[in-house]
């Protein structure tokens, strides 16, 4: 028997049961539809999260007050002044982006048109490249703006949106900051959410001498924020750093720091450790279920050759060898594999894109952005009982697996341990 007259004989044998066909098939569509999907969930997770800490910059450094014990809790509080920073852009200026001192409280700010509750933050003009803020109107405070405690201020998207929702250029009016009137010189440009969760456009940035000396600031400084000028300085820069303020905090050698430098670098590489390995995770759990349907074909075969036993004698009575009953058992068992795969290839895609458009409606993927490779993942789907068939036990199995270049953007991103209202400046 030829091979094409084997495939529409076995094809002819699927027909005649559909149901119990369509069944063995629905194990593979589950495995390969939830492989699919959930794989595409955790890549989307760290590409979100990766996205995220690139709007944070990756080269960025934090300097806070106060060491950091094992379990998070700050202890050995000292503050940081002014003249840290300055020490820090003196001696450690060369390898580094821009240092920008900082102060942050969270304050109502109100216009003609409604009040809105939001993070202030005092800053100098450093800030600007140091976080790679992109004033969208407008202009950044400059250092005459600093030396003189200008009563100007720059605001975020959201804080746009919520005190001049009416307004496409807001240049030059006043906002109420704790009864501190502010005139708007710049807006930014947007930059979404942290790692975090929270609104890095959610903000009012001035000058820092204006938050201390006119809304009755502190004058020690909640953290201060660099960045170093690649990613192989980055290392060296906060070793530089640790060194500068040591000296000047006095801390004898050997004693701990009473401040704490940190780099987003530090959190990304968390991030990537726990988001593969949850991946490595989803895609083992996800693939039993491929297992699963391979075991239900193989049984299901198993007991066609019991129930054809007739039908398989009458073959061989007539000419057929044991090889021409084993590829026609063999075809049906790759049949329902493959057709599963299709029906499964479809759900997983039309899964993805839905979780996709569920979290972020305005994304539509264009056509080339998935590309699959059809790879062995299970057990055999199907097997002959030699017994009944004189023939050796032989199998065949086929899963397939998509590979999304933009995979969903649904699922939250990974909690890192930092203040919330750290991350947005």
């Amino acid at each position: 028997m030829s091979f094409f007259s084997a495939i529409r004989v076995a094809l002819g044998a699927l027909l005649v049961n559909k149901g119990r066909s369509f069944l063995t098939s629905l194990g593979i569509v589950i495995g390969i539809g939830a492989v699919i999907a959930m794989v595409s969930a955790g890549s989307g997770a760290r590409y979100k999260l990766e996205d995220r800490l690139d709007s944070l910059g990756k080269n960025l450094i934090l300097i806070r007050p106060g060491s950091r014990s094992p379990q998070g809790f700050t202890q050995d509080f000292e503050p940081l002044t002014r003249e840290d920073a300055d020490a820090i852009r003196k001696r450690v200026g060369p390898i580094l982006t821009g240092v920008a001192e900082s102060q942050l409280t969270g304050r109502l700010v109100s216009t003609k048109v409604g009040m809105h509750g939001t993070q202030i933050v005092g800053s100098v003009p450093d800030l600007e490249k140091v976080r790679n803020w992109k004033v969208a109107l407008g202009r950044f405070y400059t250092e005459e703006d600093v030396k003189k405690s200008a009563r100007v201020c720059l605001i975020g998207q959201t804080v746009r949106h919520k005190l001049f929702p009416d307004s496409t250029d807001p240049i030059g009016k006043n906002l109420n900051v704790s009864g501190l009137q502010l005139r708007v010189i710049g807006v930014l440009g947007e930059k979404g959410r942290s790692p975090t969760g929270p609104d890095q456009d959610d903000q009012v940035f001035m000058p820092i001498s204006t938050m201390q000396n006119l809304m009755g600031g502190r004058k020690d400084i909640t953290l201060i924020v660099s960045a170093a000028k690649s990613e192989n300085l980055l290392d060296k820069a906060k070793e530089e750093i640790t060194k500068v303020l040591r000296e000047r905090h006095h801390i004898r050698s050997g004693a701990g720091d009473n401040f704490d430098v940190s780099s987003v670098r530090e959190m990304a590489e968390l991030a990537v450790i726990v988001t593969t390995v949850m991946q490595i995770l989803i895609a083992i759990i996800a693939s039993i279920s491929l297992v699963v349907g391979g075991v239900g074909i193989m049984n299901i075969m198993l007991v066609s050759v019991t129930e054809r036993t007739r039908e398989i004698g009458i073959r061989m009575a007539i000419g057929a060898t044991p090889m021409d009953v084993l590829i026609q058992f063999l075809i049906e068992a790759v049949v329902l594999a493959l057709v599963g795969g299709v029906i499964g290839i479809t759900l997983g895609i039309s899964g993805a894109v839905g979780l996709s458009r569920l979290a972020n409606p305005s994304w539509s993927p264009p056509a080339s952005e998935f590309s699959s490779a059809i790879i062995p993942l299970s057990k055999p789907p199907g097997s002959i009982p030699s017994k009944r068939c004189g023939t050796n036990r032989n199998g065949n199995s086929l899963a397939v697996k998509l590979l999304a270049s933009h995979p969903e953007q649904g699922v939250a991103a990974l909690p890192i341990v930092e203040e919330q209202a750290l991350d947005r400046v």
